[in-house]
């Protein structure tokens, strides 16, 4: 079963970074939430709110070296393995630093 089309814009900051259990090339990052909202067009099934901690997969490529205390910006979806950031995002769909 596959989830819907959906997105999430998400920003907070990078509290903890480790690499996937289960998926090469990505790494599970655990982000203390500053803002979420939609993405115009798509379901939001991702609803963190400010101050909560969430766990997002993110293709490590797109992490650099990135660590905690890092910021983060990035449209993620509700998948079968978490909440996971776009791996191909759009320019300027993906900030961190």
């Amino acid at each position: 079963m596959q989830a819907p089309e959906n997105l999430t814009q998400i920003a907070g900051r990078i509290v903890a970074r480790k690499p996937h259990p289960s998926l090469d090339g990505y790494d599970t990052v655990t982000v203390r939430v500053e803002s979420a909202g939609p993405v115009e067009g798509k379901a939001q099934i991702l609803k963190p709110q400010p101050g909560e901690q969430l766990d997002l997969v993110v293709r490590r490529e797109l992490l650099k070296d990135a660590a905690a205390g890092a910021k983060i910006r990035c449209r993620a979806k509700h998948s079968l393995n978490g909440p996971m950031c776009e791996p191909h995002p759009e320019e300027g769909d993906f900030l961190v630093g």
